[in-house]
C-alpha cells in the first residue's frame, strides 16, 4: 500500500481550532479469485492469487469553537468526511459492453435498469424493445434498452446512483453553559449514498402466503390500476407473488438516502455545592432531553419502510447524585 496523507491544524485566538487532512491510499495485491480465467482452459477451481488493486482518497475535518462571554461558557465541534475508493484491477476481463465494466467504479457500486415510467397500454408494449423478464402487461415498469439491440436483459444494466455506503458524513455539536445551566444540541448526516426498495415492504402480496400479506397505504393510494392508468404513478400494477420484470435493481426503486437529523438535544441543571450542605447528598443534577427528534430526508417513508418501523422520537428524564 502506498499512502500519502497531508494536513494543516490552525488555532485561532485561542477559541477556534481547525483540522483538515488530505488522504490518498492506493493498494496492490489485493487477495481475490482469479475472473480472467476461462471456462475452456479446464480448471474446475479457480485459484486465488493477490492481483486486485483499489485507490481510496478524500478529505477530513473537524473544527472546535469555544469560548466565554460574560457568565456564559459556549463551544462547539463539527466534522466532515468525504471518502471515496475506486476499483484499478480485479482481474476480470472487460465486459462486452464496457459500461458494464466494474474495473473504474465504486467497490458497492449499484447496477441496474434505466426504467422509463410505465406501459400505459398492450400497444405500448408491442412497439417497446421486449423486456426479457418474464410476461409483460400494462402498469409494469418499463426499461431502456441501453444498448441498442431490440431487446432488454442484464446486458443493458448500468451503474446507477451511489453505493450503499455514503461517502460522506458528517456532524456538528453546540452547547452553552451558564452558571449551573447546560444545554446541548448535537446534529448528524450522510450524504452520497442511495439504496434501492426491495423486499414485502413494497412488493405487495409477495410473502410466503395470504395471512403475511399485506399493502402500505401509500402503495394502496398510489399504484398504477385500471382505475388510475397514470404511467408515472408511484408504483407499478399489483401482482401476486413475485413480478420478475417489476422487482429487478433498476432507478424506479432507486431513492437517495441522504439524511439530516438533530439527533439528541440535553438540558441540565447542577446544583450549586453549598445547597445540600449539612446532609448526605454532596451533590445533585437534574437532566431531560431527546434523542432522534427531528429527521429530514427526502424519501424518509421508503427509508421506514427499509426498516419495517417508524424511526421513534426517545424523551428522557432522570438525575445523578453524589453521596
Amino acid at each position: 500500500a502506498k499512502k500519502m496523507n497531508a494536513g494543516v491544524e490552525i488555532s485561532f485566538f485561542n477559541a477556534l481550532k481547525i483540522q483538515a487532512d488530505y488522504f490518498s491510499e492506493k493498494r496492490e495485491g489485493i487477495f481475490l479469485e482469479r475472473a480472467s480465467l476461462p471456462l475452456y482452459i479446464g480448471v474446475s477451481t479457480k485459484p486465488y492469487v493477490n492481483v486486485g488493486k483499489m485507490k481510496n482518497h478524500g478529505f477530513d475535518t473537524s473544527l472546535e469553537y469555544n469560548q466565554r462571554v460574560g457568565q456564559v461558557r459556549l463551544s462547539g465541534k463539527a466534522n466532515f468526511t468525504y471518502a471515496h475508493n475506486t476499483i484499478i484491477d480485479n482481474d476480470q476481463p472487460d465486459w462486452k459492453y464496457p459500461y458494464l465494466n466494474r474495473r473504474g467504479q465504486m467497490l458497492w457500486q449499484q447496477y441496474g435498469l434505466v426504467a422509463a415510467g410505465l406501459f400505459e397500454s398492450q400497444a405500448d408494449i408491442d412497439s417497446w424493445p421486449t423486456q426479457t423478464f418474464g410476461e409483460v402487461k400494462p402498469g409494469d415498469i418499463k426499461y431502456i434498452d441501453i444498448n441498442g439491440d431490440g431487446k432488454i436483459d442484464t446486458n443493458d444494466e448500468k451503474p446507477i446512483g451511489w453505493a450503499a455506503v455514503p461517502e460522506i458524513v458528517y456532524g456538528f455539536g453546540l452547547s452553552a453553559a451558564w452558571k449551573g445551566l447546560d444545554c446541548s444540541v448535537f446534529f448528524q448526516g450522510a450524504g452520497h449514498v442511495t439504496l434501492q426498495q426491495s423486499g414485502s415492504a413494497i412488493q405487495a402480496f409477495s410473502a410466503r402466503n395470504m395471512m403475511e400479506s399485506g399493502v402500505y397505504e401509500d402503495i394502496y393510494y398510489n399504484h398504477w390500476s385500471e382505475d388510475n392508468p397514470n404511467p408515472n404513478a408511484k408504483y407499478p400494477r399489483l401482482s401476486i407473488g413475485s413480478n420478475k420484470n417489476n422487482f429487478r435493481n433498476s432507478t424506479f426503486w432507486m431513492y437517495k438516502n441522504n439524511v439530516f437529523r438533530l439527533s439528541n438535544v440535553q438540558l441540565t441543571y447542577d446544583f450549586p455545592t453549598d445547597t445540600f450542605n449539612g446532609t448526605f447528598i454532596r451533590g445533585l443534577s437534574l437532566y431531560c432531553g431527546g434523542s432522534n427528534l427531528l429527521t429530514i430526508a427526502k424519501e424518509r417513508e421508503y427509508m421506514e419502510m427499509s426498516l419495517g418501523a417508524p424511526q421513534y422520537r426517545n424523551f428522557y428524564l432522570g438525575f445523578k447524585a453524589a453521596f
